[in-house]
């Protein structure tokens, strides 16, 4: 195995993030990586931005708006490394991360890895909080989303080139869940461990989610009927559990976020008729499904 890292960034009007994101990836104390940066036809500064950062393992790739999966994609079929690790272009990275990952792969022999999160304000501050990942079974907790399975997978997971080389993608139809898909396909075919440490910083900026929620919305729904097709909603129990959460999850973020009382008191309902103790859920501070 070479120990070329290929780090795809997806970027689409990150222009006041992009150089940050970018740097944080080139400053690794794992030296041997390549950044591909796939801008998905943004209207601002952030190409401009890219091609001041003067480093000859920095790739740009330039494309017309395709969305935030089709980008990733892109990233892939150039990616030259052994080793394939995504991230936001509004995210970072701690130096030692790829080291550690790296040598997490070989210290347990798993195909990928992944760690925790530290959340950070607008700024790229840490707030403190950090975002556990499961030690158990990354699909199952997935789709219960009570807790976090993978923090963000694509600002997070080291993989092995041979888990995309059998076939997995992006699904091209998905935005905010497209993270969430792509751990369940890898944690289906290929085996993975969670490393108790916390190296990416993942920034939060306020306001930003009121505008996604009908994102939210369509991009989870459209997860769990693949998940329901693929078989994976087994048993009827485990089936009415998940859907109870998702829909509590989506009534919740048009209660918290929006004025459409309706529309979320129409998801609690779903919620509660699919599994009456979602009722007795503790209240989080926190959406599911990250």
């Amino acid at each position: 195995m070479s120990d070329l890292v290929s780090v795809i960034v997806p970027a689409y009007n990150a222009g006041p993030w992009i150089g940050e994101a970018v740097r944080s990836v080139l400053a690794q104390t794992h030296r041997h990586v390549e950044v591909i940066v796939v801008n998905d036809g943004s209207t601002d500064d952030t190409l401009e931005r890219v091609l001041e950062i003067p480093d000859p393992r920095l790739r740009v790739v330039d494309q017309a708006n395709a969305g935030v999966s089709a980008a990733r994609n892109m990233g892939l079929a150039l990616a030259k490394g052994d080793l394939i690790h995504f991230m936001d272009a509004d995210d970072a990275m701690l130096p030692e991360n790829l080291a550690v990952k790296i040598q997490g792969l070989k210290d347990h022999g798993t195909d990928w890895v992944y760690g925790d999160l530290l959340i950070c304000d607008a700024d790229l501050k840490p707030t403190g909080e950090r975002l556990r990942g499961t030690d158990g079974d990354v699909t199952r907790t997935v789709l219960l989303g009570a807790t976090t399975a993978v923090p963000t997978p694509c600002s997070n997971v080291l993989a092995r080139r041979r888990c995309y080389d059998d076939g997995i993608r992006l699904d091209e139809h998905l935005s905010n869940a497209a993270d969430q898909d792509l751990a369940i396909h890898l944690a289906q075919r290929h085996t993975y461990k969670r490393l108790n440490v916390a190296l990416n910083l993942y920034r939060i900026v306020p306001g930003s989610m009121s505008k996604s929620i009908p994102l939210f919305e369509r991009d989870h729904l459209r997860l769990f009927r693949k998940a329901d097709a693929a078989g994976l909603l087994h048993g009827t129990l485990f089936r009415r559990r998940c859907l109870a959460n998702l829909y509590w999850a989506i009534g919740g973020s048009w209660w918290k976020f929006t004025d459409e009382r309706a529309r979320a008191l129409r998801f609690f309902l779903k919620a509660v008729m699919s599994h009456p103790a979602v009722l007795v859920r503790p209240v989080r501070k926190r959406l599911v499904f990250r």
